[in-house]
């Protein structure tokens, strides 16, 4: 069998090496690309390994001859057309739980340098001024998955009082006494709103231009997800009209364009993507704002438990084996 590596980092590309030198019975391909710089020699693949930077849209998929599993190197698999998938009977495996304690973590690095004003988005430096103590805030967490669990028993540590917003109750997190609340609620009375959702049709612009004016004046809002969760629009209105204190960014609507700008402009593309390209460079001249390039998963363990992972699915599929982590 085939198996068809795409968007390589620096960091997997010696794993992956290694692991098709020690399985010489596999076609092993690696692309440091994404999808789309596929050679047309390689769309005879029966397995496809993507992260989110690649768009599996139905046009890619389509152009498989033997495609049978594509194993996202990811939680989310918004990038990946289920509906063509489920046409064409392949089957999609995603890695669920590799980044829960990292991401966590990250996010109260963020949370700390917002409420510290600790500001990484200008070019001038590192500012310091006086901050606030997270001690006896109220932390907002939308999302009680691993990852939203995970930053309630850290907060706990830090004495916060904490309130969640999920579809079902969290024992986890109720037993760190945190309280189950309405959205509206969430957004009213806490002091911080850390997002840790999925991206899906339900939670897209969960935070938009009529919610996120419920938040306290000197809040701070911080998304680790996906990009789409927030409205950009409404971020960037309520940051200019200082309705809210502050934001923390590690992923925005459109952050797969980034680094393509003379490309952009070249191809003269729509104005939805040039809107997304805009509102990054936007967001950047607030110095309450804060932006980080999509990291908050990007630690060595977590990098290892995602290849790890795939690999073990990788090898499963080989040998006709029943696959893990299939998404419904």
């Amino acid at each position: 069998m085939k198996i068809i590596f795409t968007d390589v980092s620096d960091f997997e590309y010696p794993v992956i090496s290694k692991f098709a030198e020690e399985n010489k019975d596999l076609a092993v391909v690696v692309y440091k690309e994404g999808v789309d710089r596929l050679q047309e020699k390689d769309f005879d693949a029966e397995m496809l390994s993507v992260f989110i930077n690649s768009k599996v849209s139905s046009e890619v998929i389509s152009r498989f001859t033997k495609l049978r599993f594509i194993f996202t190197r990811s939680t989310g698999f918004d990038h990946i057309d289920l509906q063509a998938c489920r046409e064409k009977r392949i089957t999609v495996c995603n890695v669920p739980d590799y980044g829960s304690q990292t991401v966590a973590e990250f996010t109260f690095f963020l949370m700390l340098s917002l409420f510290r004003k600790i500001n990484f988005s200008n070019n001038s430096g590192v500012k310091f001024s006086r901050g606030r103590e997270l001690y006896g805030k109220t932390i907002g967490i939308i999302g009680a998955g691993k990852i939203g669990n995970n930053v309630g028993r850290m907060a706990k540590s830090f004495q916060m009082n904490t309130i969640y917003y999920n579809r079902s109750r969290s024992e986890y997190l109720e037993n760190l006494d945190a309280k189950k609340v309405e959205l509206e609620d969430l957004l009213k009375n806490s002091d911080v709103v850390t997002v840790h959702v999925p991206l899906n049709d339900g939670t897209f612009h969960l935070i938009n231009k009529d919610n996120i004016k419920l938040m306290k004046k000197d809040a701070f809002l911080i998304n680790t997800a996906r990009g789409a969760i927030l409205e950009t629009d409404a971020v960037i209105d309520a940051l200019d009209s200082k309705r809210i204190g502050g934001v923390a960014l590690d992923v925005i609507e459109g952050e797969e364009f980034s680094g393509r700008e003379m490309e952009i402009i070249r191809k003269k593309e729509n104005y939805d993507v040039l809107k997304n390209v805009l509102e990054r460079s936007i967001l950047r001249n607030f110095e309450n704002a804060i932006l980080t390039p999509h990291i908050a998963y990007d630690t060595e363990e977590a990098l290892s438990r995602i290849v790890f992972s795939t690999f073990d699915n990788v090898l499963k599929a080989h040998k006709g084996l029943e696959v893990s982590n299939i998404v419904e």
